[in-house]
């Protein structure tokens, strides 16, 4: 495993972007809360590793935003990422940030037919098992357990070494302006999280009547803004299939609902007054915005 800093005040934010400038590239990962533990995405840690160090940022500690942004939009040095698709809508709504350059090693990897993801391509102790281990941790959680950090820098050591096997394979398949095409592709596509726009996860959502559809809209509605108003991860709130049943059962008051979904629950339990309330804004603005999607 690789040396690494741990980087937890403005100050040895600032030194470390000055020392960064001369660096050509580096490798970026970053771990964070996608509504899991509470409401909403949040970027946690910023992993970056030269070659031979590397850096752990703890954003959450870190009070001078525009150092963050500075790390990536006032950088000349290369990012090398891995499937950043989701790291960079993370980097969007949460800190503001737009990368300046991106070199994102899952883009390779498909143009090559190498499917499996990151643990298929590097050789090492890190595996699809580690990964899972980790895949549901706390990341808001202070301070960061050192078996959490180790596995986050663990992330990054090997992305340089790929970078310049799949570019060299890149270059002997002649798929060179096809990855640097996509690659451009996806770092200046437009990234806006839009919570409300998934409703039609919910189980059995296609087959549903117009009547049962607008109630499913509704619900999603309600369950996304009783989550942001008590910071819990929405399937906290609610599952889908339990959103899914509330329809066919046709329960249309929130103290019906609450009871339904506080069956068997001893934490985070629902509060009717707050979810009627809340379903009632939700049911407003549900049809407000069918009408101007129609």
């Amino acid at each position: 495993m690789a040396s690494y800093d741990l980087i937890q005040t403005d100050s040895e934010l600032a030194s470390l972007v000055a020392l960064l400038r001369r660096r050509e590239r580096l490798a970026v990962d970053l771990e964070g809360e996608n509504n899991l533990h509470s409401y909403g995405i949040r970027v946690c840690l910023i992993q970056l590793f030269d070659g031979q160090r590397g850096y752990i940022v703890d954003t959450l500690a870190i009070r001078t935003k525009d150092l963050l942004k500075n790390l990536f939009e006032g950088s000349g040095w290369l990012k090398v990422m891995f499937d950043s698709t989701n790291d960079l809508l993370a980097l969007r709504h949460d800190l503001g940030i737009k990368p300046n350059s991106l070199y994102d090693l899952a883009i390779a990897a498909q143009l090559l037919h190498r499917p499996g993801g990151l643990h298929a391509l590097r050789d090492g102790p890190h595996s699809a098992r580690s990964k899972d281990r980790f895949q549901k941790s706390n990341w808001l959680r202070r301070p960061v357990p050192k078996e959490m950090l180790d596995y986050a820098i663990s992330d990054v050591v090997d992305l340089l070494a790929l970078a310049d096997a799949l570019a060299a394979d890149l270059a002997k398949e002649g798929l060179t302006a096809e990855f640097d095409k996509r690659n451009r592709e996806r770092l200046d596509k437009v990234r806006v999280w839009d919570p409300l726009a998934n409703f039609t996860r919910i189980p059995g959502f296609q087959r549903m009547r117009r009547a049962g559809r607008e109630r499913a809209k509704a619900l999603w509605y309600a369950r996304e803004y009783y989550a942001r108003l008590h910071d819990l991860a929405p399937e906290n709130v609610a599952s889908k299939p339990q959103l899914a049943k509330i329809v066919e059962l046709g329960l249309r008051d929130g103290e019906a609902i609450a009871r339904l979904l506080n069956e068997s629950r001893q934490r985070n339990r629902i509060d009717p007054r707050d979810f009627g309330r809340l379903l009632a804004d939700a049911e407003r603005d549900a049809k407000a915005d069918t009408r101007r999607e129609n």
